[in-house]
């Protein structure tokens, strides 16, 4: 992939070089590709620092199914050869990576605490004390904790305080997202990235990807829910003031929709997704009922079939339907629907399907958007699609990381209670 002229003086050499503590890699594993995206941390003053994809690769996602590895040595081919084109395109050898993951072996908790403040004066030890209550209340199982994601404390029953420390208060509470996963399907992944000698830094929840790359700031504290439509898994997170509330996959996308074309049409799956790309609308036309086309055929001598426009819409708008039928009932039961429907955004490659507003605004009865990452740089023509959310999302969520890194060495010491207690829980926020 050629680079832009704004990439050239990171690696002025011929030679590839090691990573440095200023670049991060994002790996989105996805049933239908895997991308991976390489970008440089700028500074651009001591407050304030920037992301800047310098390299990126994708390919065809093989022995992956609904975000689990089917196939280990297919899906490690798949991984490496996104990887190769990354790193021959930032010219650089990459050691450390973040894996994005969907699938509904994803799940999310939520527990609250609080304690009473008897002196009435809110104190490091009472913050400290409340995190640590709440959080044993949280039960091992088989889940690995992937996100802990403690939304703003609560003083005397007001919410969204960050910083409680010093306030006078009777009471002092807390409210912690604990997105987890099964830990079968994150092994088979470790054992394929081990065997390319790279290091995991960590695992993102692609839900909490796709918000974080998509939702304004308006929009994340507002309320707001962000659906990620990918081939094999849709994505639900719900956002409210400022912080991640609720994330959920459902396995339904874009692959459910090719094979009911392929099976109402009586062909193959590849020449189902072409006359979906093609023709594919979710709303039905005037004239639909009189346009028909021609059915792909790999045997030139066989006379080739026809099917009627209206037919095929009738096919992708009954599965689309469903799809955000089945998102509905996701944020319906997630208790914050008030604040999701505030702000609806469809992300992901088959958001970008003709008709997929105006079914998603009959559907949820709200204004829906189509979002696109556009909060990181270097993000020119294709791969600052819908397709590329997640994957830019994992880069915002390791920036965030860094940045509370960058500030604790400056700081040198825990004088800021907020930041202090982020770090302790491994906070995204």
């Amino acid at each position: 992939m050629k680079k832009n002229s704004n990439q050239i003086d990171l690696f002025s050499t011929e030679n590839k070089s090691n990573q440095s503590k200023n670049i991060l890699t994002s790996i989105d594993i996805g049933s239908d590709k895997i991308v991976c995206f390489i970008a440089k941390i700028d500074e651009i003053t001591r407050e304030k620092r920037a992301l800047r994809v310098v390299g990126s690769g994708y390919c065809q996602s093989k022995g992956i199914r609904n975000g689990k590895v089917i196939d280990q040595k297919e899906a490690e081919k798949s991984i490496r050869l996104a990887l190769d084109k990354a790193e021959k395109d930032a010219n650089i050898e990459i050691n450390n990576v973040y894996i994005c993951i969907s699938g509904d072996f994803l799940k999310s908790h939520i527990l609250k605490g609080s304690i009473n403040v008897p002196e009435r004066t809110i104190k490091q030890e009472h913050v400290s004390e409340v995190i640590s209550i709440t959080n044993k209340k949280y039960t091992p199982t088989d889940q690995k904790i992937i996100h802990i994601v403690p939304s703003n404390f609560f003083v005397d029953g007001t919410r969204n305080v960050t910083d409680p420390s010093g306030l006078v208060a009777d009471k002092l509470g807390v409210e912690l997202n604990y997105i987890t996963s099964e830990i079968n399907p994150l092994i088979n992944i470790e054992n394929i990235i081990k065997k390319m000698h790279l290091n995991i830094e960590g695992f993102v929840a692609k839900p909490y990807a796709s918000g974080l790359a998509c939702l304004q700031e308006h929009e994340l504290d507002f309320g707001s829910v962000c659906i990620d439509i990918g081939c094999g898994t849709t994505s639900i997170s719900i956002f409210f003031e400022g912080t991640i509330v609720y994330a959920k996959t459902i396995n339904l996308g874009g692959w459910y929709i090719t094979n009911d074309v392929a099976l109402g049409l009586h062909t193959s799956f590849e020449h189902a997704e072409g006359i979906k790309n093609l023709y594919g609308n979710t709303i039905m036309g005037a004239n639909d009922s009189e346009q028909y086309y021609e059915i792909p055929n790999d045997n030139e001598n066989t006379i080739r079939n026809k099917f009627k426009l209206s037919n095929l819409v009738s096919i992708i708008k009954y599965r689309y339907e469903e799809i955000l039928e089945k998102a509905d009932e996701v944020i319906e039961k997630s208790g914050y629907s008030e604040y999701a429907k505030r702000n609806i955004v469809l992300t992901g490659g088959t958001a970008g399907m003709p008709g997929s507003i105006e079914l998603a605004q009959r559907v949820f009865d709200a204004n829906v958007r189509v979002g696109s990452p556009t909060k990181i740089g270097g993000l020119s023509g294709e791969i600052g699609s819908t397709s590329f959310s997640s994957c830019s999302g994992v880069l915002i969520h390791c920036l965030r990381k860094s940045k509370k890194n960058h500030e604790t060495i400056a700081i040198k010491s825990a004088e800021k209670i907020g930041n202090f207690f982020k770090n302790l829980m491994g906070q995204d926020f």
